[in-house]
């Protein structure tokens, strides 16, 4: 369960470096926004039950996911020089500790092992996440 918890987290990370935009700027705030949106849901979920609910939405976070991962691979965001790189992950700091902090705060949610194969199967995948993205 931690490693999908984990992977969820790492996966809103994935929002912070990517997003929708032409410019990493857009990228990081279209992903901050979308995280927080998958937070929104995440944090409804205790049971099978609310998870089977909400898979709806947690297909939609997930195809939004691949949507912005795809657009961070075309803007090439790996390919960023470091001081770049350094200047968006400085610029968005608080954000980005902001989504950290809420993360660990749903992980005692998702640790049931009937929850976590709901958002496998709604298209939650483990790993990603902003260093992924960097190619760190």
């Amino acid at each position: 369960m931690k490693k999908v918890t984990l992977g969820v987290f790492a996966l809103s990370l994935v929002f912070l470096a990517t997003g929708c935009g032409d410019s990493p700027d857009s990228v990081m705030k279209d992903g901050i926004k979308t995280a927080n949106e998958l937070f929104d849901v995440l944090e409804k979920i205790k049971t099978k039950e609310d998870a089977e609910k909400y898979k709806g939405d947690l297909e939609k976070a997930a195809k939004k996911m691949k949507d912005i991962e795809d657009r961070a691979n075309k803007l090439k965001l790996k390919d960023l020089p470091e001081d770049k790189k350094k200047a968006l992950q400085e610029k968005y700091k608080d954000d980005i500790e902001k989504l950290g902090k809420r993360a660990f705060g749903v992980l005692a949610a998702l640790t049931n092992p009937e929850v976590q194969k709901v958002l496998k199967d709604a298209g939650m995948k483990e790993g990603g996440g902003a260093d992924s993205i960097f190619g760190k």
